[in-house]
């Protein structure tokens, strides 16, 4: 690249890095956003003379935007399906859940503007959908062995490698990471032990999976009142959940396996008609045919994009609404380094936002309004003292075999 310099005129710099008219925006030159004003004024006006017209510290924000320049060419393609080594470049990795990643995305690209503002550098981060990452990225991380091989802070969702036994041998055991999680934290979680006993995780929120029935559809059967009623055989092949090609979600097959042991997983295979992701659930149920099948074991943000909601009843089933957790991963030696974004994550207002997506906080200052649901978690002890990698291998095996003897769909 060309380090951009004082002597190139504004249209030259925005023309070339257009991604560059944010750093301008933030520093009071918002007017190059029109592009009337960017095509007649931008050739004419040098960067020297606008910063000295704005009273902008000329070396200071020269450097700013060099620096974003190299970070935008850094990262290039890179995406962690593709260059998942590449993860030790970045500060923040972000793998959320979808429904989150919007919200999240909004609120996080206008805290790292300013906190880059503020420290003069770029934020090295990267946010993802969580969605396959099970088959690349956490596939990769189960052979990761060195701590510097990893982000500062790495924010995940579901019951991921990060539990497996190489990740916890390698890493958790020796304590590499801190939680920051307030104590108590937020009453919904506390009251479902969802803090991490040893101190390593930090739990941000939760993925809430509820069962949505069409009310109409299921004609004689009474709606389930537990969990555990899907796995009848009145049910077989009536039951929408989230997979594909092969793989369905651990969200699931792991609360239904420490629930009920594996003869559950056998059930709930025969009662799976086929595996989707959610936004598809909610385009099946909205197109009201009476072909589809009746019940969805689907995320309480889906949940409630569904249209017609006269027509469905999202259960909270006995056992509790599952919680699939989004938590985070800090790293012990840069706790002071990162305070601020730590602080942001953890923080009031980003509580209220994840709240209001549907995605309930664990800061205790944050009103989740769960309107008396109730939680089910699967719980540390289980975590801790259970081989999760060897476990999900074998539920896979079990769920596949009987998903495609009864008549699953792919």
């Amino acid at each position: 690249m060309k380090a951009i310099d004082e002597t190139m005129s504004i249209y030259q710099i925005l023309s070339e890095y257009p991604f560059l008219l944010k750093i301008f925006k933030q520093h009071g030159m918002e007017k190059f956003e029109n592009k009337e004003v960017l095509e007649k004024l931008g050739p004419l006006l040098k960067l020297k003379t606008a910063l000295s017209m704005v009273s902008v510290n000329k070396d200071s924000f020269i450097e700013l935007l060099n620096q974003a320049v190299v970070s935008n060419e850094a990262k290039g393609d890179f995406t962690l399906a593709d260059s998942p080594e590449r993860q030790k470049e970045l500060t923040l990795l972000a793998l959320l859940p979808c429904g989150m990643k919007m919200p999240f995305n909004r609120a996080f690209d206008d805290f790292s503007s300013e906190y880059s503002r503020q420290i003069n550098n770029v934020l090295h981060s990267l946010v993802e959908g969580n969605v396959n990452h099970e088959l690349s990225y956490y596939a990769y991380i189960d052979l990761v062995t060195s701590i510097d091989e990893l982000p500062d802070i790495i924010v995940s969702s579901d019951i991921n490698s990060f539990y497996h036994k190489p990740f916890q041998e390698n890493f958790l055991n020796k304590e590499y990471f801190v939680t920051l999680n307030s104590s108590p934290m937020n009453r919904d979680f506390e009251s479902i032990g969802f803090a991490d006993p040893r101190g390593q995780f930090t739990m941000i929120s939760a993925n809430l999976l509820v069962l949505v029935t069409i009310d109409e559809l299921m004609k004689d059967n009474p709606k389930p009142e537990s969990w555990e009623d899907i796995l009848k055989d009145e049910y077989r092949n009536r039951v929408v959940m989230r997979g594909q090609d092969g793989f369905f979600c651990n969200g699931v097959l792991l609360p239904f396996y420490r629930l009920y042991g594996m003869e559950g997983i056998k059930k709930l295979a025969s009662s799976v008609y086929t595996g989707i992701h959610p936004s598809e659930m909610v385009k099946m149920i909205d197109s009201k045919k009476d072909d589809v099948p009746p019940m969805y074991i689907m995320p309480l943000f889906f949940a409630r994009k569904i249209q017609d909601k006269s027509r469905i009843t999202i259960n909270i089933p006995s056992e509790g609404a599952i919680v699939s957790p989004v938590q985070m991963l800090v790293k012990k030696s840069a706790v002071e380094r990162v305070k601020e974004i730590t602080d942001f994550l953890c923080g009031k207002e980003f509580g209220k936002i994840s709240a209001r997506a549907f995605f309930p906080t664990t800061n205790p200052e944050v009103e989740n309004n769960l309107k008396g649901i109730k939680l089910y978690w699967l719980g540390w002890d289980f975590l801790m003292n259970t081989d999760i990698g060897t476990l999900k291998k074998e539920v896979e095996v079990v769920f596949n075999e009987h998903f495609y003897e009864t008549g699953g769909m792919v």
